[in-house]
């Protein structure tokens, strides 16, 4: 007898997660499509002739409390790729101000950090942070503007900044629902960053597809899907550029690809429309002494700044006011600011600067309520990505996990057959 296929579509991040759940316990054959010539999706890491660095599409932090990213990088066996945060805080500056302060969360479950004026922002009080508490219980609908303060010190070092990280949606247009997620992943501060050492490629995506492809799992590239034939309630073809399969009684299919994509695949399929950039500049100079690892910076061009030993890179969440800014002039006007909050020089070392339209879905009261679930109209099509409704905002945790949920409904879908 014939064993089952689960065909996943998309060899992002969420794709990967699932092939890798299905290859846990192999009771169907597993083929992984990715129309590009590589893995990764929209987080992609490539050699930059400029700086001459392998530099990341976009900089995308792993937290010590994500679940899913951490089991699977361990099952990837990649887990030496990762540096973690000593845990000795976070570190800010107000360009405005010119001002310096550490959040130095406390491990556990209770944050009592935020009772010692020590441990948090300069001129922030206890009840600022405590605002955290009613977000749980807040309707889908509610606005973090509405809960949280939109002027003075609490709002610019604590509320924006934390809505720019965690939602990369601007504090007055940000989902009170999906910031109290990210709080709860985050233990209101307790987790501790972690940084891939030499880029996502070698810390992620190169090992899950060698361990895929150790576990059987066939993964083919330049292959574009362009139409799903349905019969009645199940999908019963894949039509690729130049090919098609057809599919067996008791197959099944996960469609990991973007939401534009998906919603084109899938007639009536609802989901996110509205999408914010970011941007991401890389400069050729080292981490000078003394310089933290990770900078949040308020009342700047960019909001974060990451220093390695070869490079400097700074992040521009909800970016899109200055995607179609001149790159030199960007490029320059960033390194002033790096300079400023480094002592480096004014000159521009050498840089690439990487912007995406579409680096996440909006996190609005909207744009969420638009998120579809993992099982579609069609019993044999289940989606995946960070897009879909898991209950976090678009983030790393977001796809893995998305991943492993339709993995297991394809299981179950199978199982039942």
């Amino acid at each position: 007898m014939k064993r089952p296929t689960v065909h996943v579509i998309g060899a992002g991040f969420s794709g990967l997660s699932a092939a890798l759940r299905l290859a846990a316990a192999p009771d169907a054959d597993i083929i992984v499509h990715e129309s590009a010539e590589r893995a990764g999706g929209r987080r992609r890491s490539f050699f930059d002739e400029t700086t001459a660095m392998t530099v990341d599409s976009g900089h995308d932090l792993v937290m010590s409390t994500w679940r899913s990213t951490l089991a699977m990088i361990e099952a990837i066996g990649a887990r030496d790729q990762w540096r973690e945060m000593a845990p000795n805080g976070i570190a800010f500056a107000d360009m405005a101000s010119g001002e310096r302060w550490t959040w130095r969360p406390n491990g556990g479950p209770a944050p009592w950090w935020i009772l010692d004026p020590r441990r948090r922002a300069p001129h922030t009080r206890a009840k600022d942070y405590w605002l955290a508490a009613r977000l749980r219980r807040l309707p889908p609908s509610a606005l973090l503007r509405d809960y949280a303060p939109c002027e003075g010190p609490a709002a610019e070092r604590i509320w924006r900044p934390f809505a720019l990280a965690a939602l990369n949606t601007d504090l007055d247009r940000a989902s009170a629902r999906l910031a109290a997620a990210a709080l709860d992943e985050a233990r209101f501060g307790a987790a501790r960053p972690l940084t891939a050492v030499h880029g996502l490629a070698r810390a992620f995506v190169e090992p899950a597809v060698k361990t895929l492809r150790r576990r059987g799992v066939t993964i083919r590239f330049e292959r574009r899907l362009t139409a799903l034939d349905f019969d009645d309630q199940h999908v019963g073809g894949l039509e690729f550029e130049y090919d098609r399969v057809d599919l067996a009684p008791g197959d099944a299919v996960i469609l990991a690809t973007p939401p534009r994509v998906a919603t084109a695949l899938a007639p009536g399929l609802c989901a996110p429309q509205e999408f914010n950039g970011a941007i991401s500049a890389h400069f050729a100079v080292g981490r000078p002494l003394g310089a933290p690892p990770v900078l949040g910076v308020v009342n700047g061009l960019f909001h974060w700044m990451f220093c390695r030993d070869d490079r400097i890179s700074v992040s521009i969440k909800d970016a899109d006011s200055l995607l179609e800014r001149p790159r030199e002039d960007l490029a320059a006007d960033l390194w002033r600011g790096v300079a400023a909050l480094t002592g480096l020089s004014d000159a521009t070392p050498a840089w690439r600067i990487i912007g995406q339209k579409r680096a996440t879905f909006a996190a609005t009261p909207q744009q969420d309520t638009l998120r579809p679930a993992a099982e579609t109209a069609w019993r044999n099509l289940f989606l995946a990505g960070a897009y879909v409704q898991n209950g976090l905002p678009d983030t790393l945790e977001g796809a893995v996990r998305s991943g492993a949920v339709a993995a297991d409904q394809a299981r179950k879908w199978i199982e039942a057959q």
